[in-house]
């Protein structure tokens, strides 16, 4: 098949994770069909190159407002026309239901091309307390609703969020994103003190660190260390929070670190916790499954699925209290844990799993 990937951005080379789950993701689509990814926002360019056998056009869109946002769209749009008429798309495929689905679905109407949308982060949620969620914003409210009724598929990378979108899209189908389960491996565990509990996402409001510390800071073990790795704007008031409660001697938050050196993090840590306020799947979960680190964590994304299947906790709720109990109870069976993420994510979320549902689901929507 001939497909048309829309992206807000892409990786600027083979060397670049910019979206990981979307690199591994057109690199196992690319292996198989002829790929061609829009990238609307970055690279941070206008060009023409190739990333694992995929053709990407990068749009440059990067800092415009909204009045250059029909620009952009029409730039996009006579590019994927284009390519359609060099040699005709199978089909479209945009990652996210708001700019990126609108691209998607007004080129796939006019080119008479199927069109999936996959709802893939915070477009139905709308968390006004920490001003989360793309329903706070009428232009992106509109987008989501036209966009999830006008495409052929709508695709969710959990059950948790295809509860949320049947509001939208009641035939929404669960299609998970993959993890590379070669990358993301069980290795050897030192098994002696300090416990040590990771916590792998961006420093911004929706992820949940500030309840993650004040829950880390009741547990009874004092000889437990938390790492927090990622980068965003609560990066010194998160600092800030670890003093004032007294847990800054425990309590590391080193930054980014690159995607190829986190299977040794999650290796090495006795417990990863999830303490999101709002997630569409959750890779970071998975690649901790990967690597047979037990998880825990508030019951959004994957995280419940798991736990039905006996492979991480899912806290009762958001607060302080469910974050904590949760992480006793996961500290406390974390061997059975263990041995159960990495056999369900191995069975259900590898690659080569999930990718076997997007090519059953790719070939349903053309047959439609």
């Amino acid at each position: 098949m001939r497909i048309g990937v829309v992206l807000p951005g892409f990786s600027a080379d083979e060397r670049d994770w910019c979206i990981p789950a979307l690199l591994d993701f057109v690199r196992q689509l690319a292996a198989c069909h002829t790929v061609h990814v829009f990238a609307l926002e970055y690279p941070y360019r206008r060009d023409h190159y190739s990333v694992y056998g995929a053709t990407v056009h990068s749009m440059n869109g990067r800092n415009r407002g909204m009045r250059y946002a029909p620009r952009l769209w029409l730039d996009a749009l006579a590019a994927i026309r284009a390519e359609h008429c060099r040699a005709p798309f199978d089909l479209l495929h945009a990652f996210w239901a708001n700019e990126p689905g609108l691209i998607a679905v007004l080129a796939g109407r006019a080119l008479r091309v199927p069109i999936v949308v996959s709802i893939a982060g915070g477009e139905l949620i709308g968390l006004r307390d920490i001003h989360y969620g793309g329903q706070l914003r009428w232009i992106e409210r509109m987008m989501v609703r036209w966009t999830t009724r006008a495409a052929d598929r709508v695709t969710v990378g959990s059950r948790y969020l295809r509860q949320i979108a049947a509001r939208w899209r009641a035939d929404a189908c669960v299609a998970p994103l993959g993890v590379d389960a070669r990358l993301f491996s069980p290795g050897r565990r030192e098994g002696r003190p300090p416990i040590r509990i990771l916590n792998v996402a961006s420093l911004i409001p929706v992820k949940g660190q500030w309840q993650l510390l004040r829950a880390f800071a009741q547990l009874a073990p004092r000889d437990a260390c938390l790492e927090i790795i990622g980068a965003g704007v609560l990066e010194k008031e998160l600092r800030e929070q670890a003093h004032a409660l007294r847990i800054a001697d425990r309590v590391a938050i080193p930054g980014a670190v690159s995607h190829e050196a986190l299977a040794r993090k999650y290796r090495a840590a006795d417990l990863f916790v999830q303490s999101s306020r709002h997630e569409a799947e959750g890779m970071a979960v998975l690649e901790a499954g990967a690597c047979g680190t037990p998880v825990v964590g508030t019951p959004v994304g994957i995280v419940p699925e798991l736990a039905n299947g006996g492979a991480a906790i899912a806290a009762r709720g958001f607060d302080v209290d469910d974050l904590a109990s949760a992480m006793a109870a996961g500290l406390d069976t974390r061997a059975r844990l263990s041995c159960r993420a990495r056999e369900i994510v191995e069975r259900d979320f590898a690659l080569e799993a999930t990718w076997r549902k997007w090519t059953e689901l790719y070939q349903q929507t053309r047959r439609a």
